[in-house]
């Protein structure tokens, strides 16, 4: 199933992930609240730094 991540930082920005799988977004759960949260996405190292918190969305979000 692939859906939308949503990640939150230190600041509050708000960081959207679409078109990942279900195990990528429990990947990223697990490292919630980390000082390095990394992840593998289209065959690349991705250090999003401290997340939190962290959301699911199956499907696209539509923004207008």
């Amino acid at each position: 199933m692939k859906g939308s991540v949503i990640l939150f930082n230190d600041d509050n920005e708000m960081t959207i992930i679409e078109n990942v799988e279900e195990a990528i977004y429990q990947d990223i759960k697990e490292q919630e609240g980390s000082d390095h949260c990394v992840v593998t996405l289209d065959d690349h190292e991705v250090d999003f730094g401290y997340v939190s918190p962290v959301y699911w969305r199956e499907g696209q979000i539509h923004t207008d």
